[in-house]
């Protein structure tokens, strides 16, 4: 579904029955991978991982350097890589897991046509984006969501048709296996 970001709670209600599936399957992943820690929410503290948004340093774009917000400097056009995971082999890092919900554009021009995902061996066809041009910051809402799980590849291509920036981001929860790799206190620090 694709809809403005502003407006997601109110044209899209399901919007938040996907979030809490994907939520609650995420939680249940990571406590079986992760156990005997628990679930600490925001503030987890030691035995526990937290819980945040999809942090963008997590992933590199272009040009080809890790992001610390979700600003890019597009500077190519025609089919590229425009988000991908910072570990070895594009990978999550190890100890995040991500929920994805939705790819939101935050911006009023709209630089690419079509994008296309793989997370590890799943590969999402074609989205033609062409349509979330009429709309202020659209967003595309996935009906279900996916898991990325540490140490599996992500790739965000697209088809870049102007040069230029663009606010790319991923919606979801993100979970952090040590609280203190996060670095909440530290804006934009490169995470390890």
């Amino acid at each position: 579904t694709i809809c403005e970001y502003e407006r997601v709670k109110e044209g899209f209600p399901e919007f938040k029955a996907t979030m809490e599936s994907l939520r609650r399957e995420l939680l249940l992943k990571a406590a079986n991978d992760w156990d005997p820690l628990t679930y600490g929410g925001m503030a987890p503290k030691s035995g526990q991982f937290g819980e945040c948004p999809i942090m963008p340093e997590l992933f590199f774009g272009q040009p080809a350097a890790q992001l610390v917000t979700w600003n890019q400097w597009l500077t190519a056009t025609g089919h590229q890589t425009l988000l991908y995971g910072n570990g070895t082999g594009n990978t999550i890092p190890e100890d995040y897991k991500i929920g994805l919900a939705g790819i939101a554009f935050l911006d009023k021009a709209i630089r690419v046509s079509e994008i296309r995902l793989q997370i590890g061996d799943k590969k999402l066809g074609r989205i033609n984006v062409e349509e979330a041009m009429v709309y202020n910051k659209p967003v595309i809402v996935f009906e279900n969501g996916f898991i990325c799980d540490e140490e599996e590849g992500f790739d965000l291509y697209a088809y870049v048709r102007t040069r230029g920036p663009q606010r790319i981001k991923l919606l979801g929860p993100q979970l952090n296996r040590v609280p203190n790799k996060l670095q909440v206190s530290n804006t934009g620090a490169a995470l390890s």
